[in-house]
């Protein structure tokens, strides 16, 4: 018999002492010149080498689209096992591709403001872009809505039982006040699995 119930690979519980929950691979890295489709390396004004290993694979942090599978780092070049299958603007931010994302938050205290949202993709509500650049939304494009600002998520107390589905890298949430006041559940999934 079908079932409409999820599973998650886990949860993390944010609280005043634990505030956020980062899985979004950022390494805070971005192209030094533009990349091409077909290219095999990209290279970083910043040093590539305690951050990313053989193996990982890196993302477009922006579109969060694959980039490749890395096959050897040295200080400033990431050299990919098969020819980038996407350009790449000079000064793109790429990560490493997370093994889980946040894919519900569950309010549980009454005080709870979100300061920080970060989605996997523009297709998901924010408080800033995936890039971490400032929140640029077409509501009526990524929603599906018929009119609005799209501006982004507001920081104000949500009320105990909200629920915000989706698929996140990155929530903060506020820890001042009272401590029993500021909670909420992060449920985990796994990323889809890249080949």
């Amino acid at each position: 018999m079908p079932s409409n119930k999820f599973f998650y690979e886990g949860s993390v519980v944010l609280n005043n002492i634990i505030d956020n929950l980062d899985l979004s691979g950022w390494i805070n890295r971005s192209t030094s010149a533009a990349v091409n489709k077909g290219a095999t390396s990209i290279v970083s004004s910043g040093s590539f080498a305690t951050l990313v290993n053989v193996g990982d694979i890196l993302m477009d942090s922006l579109t969060d689209r694959f980039i490749g599978r890395v096959k050897s780092v040295s200080t400033t070049t990431v050299v990919f096992e098969k020819p980038i299958e996407i350009s790449l603007p000079a000064n793109s931010f790429v990560h490493v591709y997370p093994k889980f994302e946040i894919s519900k938050i569950e309010i549980i205290g009454n005080e709870t403001y979100i300061l920080e949202l970060i989605p996997s993709n523009t297709r998901y509500i924010g408080s800033s872009l995936p890039d971490r650049d400032t929140w640029a939304s077409k509501t009526e494009e990524d929603f599906g809505a018929v009119s609005g600002d799209g501006s982004k998520v507001e920081t104000q107390a949500l009320v105990v039982g909200t629920v915000i589905e989706g698929r996140f890298k990155r929530v903060v949430i506020d820890n001042t006040g009272v401590a029993i006041n500021h909670a909420a559940i992060c449920y985990l999934k796994a990323t889809p699995t890249i080949m």
